[in-house]
């Protein structure tokens, strides 16, 4: 499930909004307000952590009477955009997960916007972009990525300062997903025909992913091993400049895990472990039917 943020208008419409929609005066705005007091951009929501936020960006707005820069959204809360220009916060719903990362000798830690890394002299993960951390993660609206811009999901693992961080996937409201090891849904049988990849759940959708989706978990499937990023992307493209290749698989890799997460798949069905390998992980009762 994404972010979905229903307010009603000054006109009495209401409308959908979600994680990354802009609220102004352009024409582009998810949220188009005409009116000279409100800014090009005015403000966006945000998902940060398991909060849904509305942040100001060229404007300010007032909550009860108070200007302020940001908010929690919650059901009721009526915010001012200017004076005698109101919006109403009708339902917030968020995803069913988060993700979080966790490191021996650090407590689990949401993430929420951009985030520094820390390995040492203690691991530590800390809000905001810090010039003398080590590595970085930050959120797209669609993915994670950490330096430089790779994509991660819940089961991944990388080093940082000889440390291993890794990335979980936690319940809103507390309840882990994933308490130190990878989470697993309802047995999956995954059909993988090259072109096609079939994954089926009991009393579920079929879900069929084709192209260059489906010959990353393919190719997975006929190894029974995980394989380099490098020898998955060039099975696809073809041997070209490294880095052309690499930024061409992050974004395979992000589209491939959307499509499952949109489909209500585990992410963490594909796993990076820090070193350059991807793993297709099987739980109890999955099933990998190489029909290629």
């Amino acid at each position: 499930m994404r972010v979905s943020v229903e307010i009603r208008v000054p006109s009495g419409e209401t409308v959908s909004l979600g994680h990354g929609a802009l609220i102004g005066r352009l024409w582009s705005a998810d949220l188009q307000l005409n009116d000279a007091r409100i800014s090009e951009a005015h403000a966006m929501i945000s998902l940060r952590g398991r909060d849904v936020q509305l942040l100001a960006l060229r404007g300010r707005f007032a909550v009860d009477g108070r200007t302020v820069s940001k908010v929690v959204l919650r059901a009721g809360m009526v915010i001012a955009l200017a004076a005698n220009l109101e919006i109403e916060v009708l339902s917030v719903r968020v995803p069913d997960t988060v993700l979080a990362v966790e490191a021996a000798g650090m407590a689990r830690q949401v993430l929420s916007g951009v985030t520094s890394i820390f390995g040492k002299p203690r691991p530590r993960v800390v809000a905001g972009w810090h010039p003398d951390a080590s590595d970085y993660v930050w959120p797209t609206g669609v993915a994670w990525l950490r330096e430089p811009s790779t994509p991660i999901a819940p089961g991944d693992t990388w080093q940082v300062d000889g440390v291993e961080f890794r990335a979980i996937e936690e319940r809103v409201g507390g309840v882990d997903a994933t308490v130190g090891e990878v989470s697993f849904d309802r047995p999956l049988t995954i059909i993988a025909r090259y072109d096609t990849v079939h994954v089926v759940r009991q009393d579920e959708p079929v879900v069929v992913i084709s192209g260059h989706m489906a010959r990353v978990i393919s190719d997975l499937v006929t190894a029974g091993a995980p394989i380099s990023w490098q020898d998955l992307a060039e099975g696809i493209w073809g041997a070209k400049d490294k880095d052309l290749l690499r930024r061409r698989w992050d974004m395979q890799l992000v589209r491939l895990r959307q499509k499952l997460r949109n489909n209500g798949v585990r992410q963490d069905l594909l796993r990076a472990d820090g070193s350059g390998l991807l793993d297709l992980v099987l739980g109890p009762g999955d099933k990998a039917v190489d029909e290629t």
